[in-house]
């Protein structure tokens, strides 16, 4: 249940460390200002992130089986993250049958 947030969170926070750590060896040449004003942008988008991922989690919950009450139903529903969820689902399975369909040609040829 809590394994999947983790591994969203851990994701998320990767990235931002990526973003952040571009912005270290600028100090010479970029005014203090600017940079904390990229700071700041940087933040945002991770507090932001961050609340995607609590919805998505919810969102993995709720296809596992767990009943949600009324105020996680209604951030998932004002979210409007629920149609790329699903679509993200729909390529992951795809993906895994595709890979399935190439797995049972292989053993067919080494079969013949």
């Amino acid at each position: 249940m809590i394994f999947n947030k983790n591994e969203l969170l851990k994701v998320t926070l990767n990235k931002h460390f990526e973003t952040w750590e571009c912005t270290l060896n600028k100090a010479d040449y970029v005014p203090k200002k600017y940079l904390k004003y990229i700071d700041k942008i940087i933040f945002d988008n991770l507090r932001k992130k961050i609340k995607e991922v609590d919805i998505y989690n919810l969102l993995y919950l709720e296809k596992q089986g767990f009943s949600l009450g009324l105020l996680d139903k209604l951030k998932i529903f004002f979210s409007g993250l629920r149609p790329l969820y699903e679509n993200e689902l729909k390529l992951l399975n795809e993906q895994k049958e595709t890979a399935e369909q190439q797995k049972n040609n292989l053993e067919l040829k080494k079969n013949n």
